[in-house]
């Protein structure tokens, strides 16, 4: 069964840390555009770690989204909670070179 995509946002003392659930695709579109407005700090942490399925629409919106970020929010992003398949797939789309990966601790 499909999962359906939602995303909660957890406001930090200077970080907004992104909660991402379920399968990102072109159905989780609508989404974004209220994503990018509740960003209201220059750190963001994107967590993946609840992510399902990333297809070539949902890289589209993510790249769109972080540069959206990026730009109207003048912030830096950091990505985490990456399964191997979604590293290789943010690594060969360029979303490391707008973002970066988050070191373990």
């Amino acid at each position: 069964m499909e999962q359906s995509f939602k995303f909660d946002i957890r406001k930090g003392i200077g970080s907004d840390t992104i909660q991402f659930y379920g399968n990102i695709d072109a159905q989780a579109d609508q989404h974004f555009d209220d994503l990018i407005r509740q960003v209201s700090t220059n750190r963001v942490i994107m967590d993946f770690s609840t992510t399902g399925r990333i297809n070539s629409m949902g890289i589209a919106l993510l790249l769109r989204s972080i540069k959206s970020i990026k730009t109207e929010k003048n912030a830096e992003i950091s990505i985490q909670g990456l399964n191997q398949i979604n590293t290789m797939l943010f690594k060969m789309t360029g979303i490391f070179m707008l973002a970066s990966e988050a070191r373990a601790n």
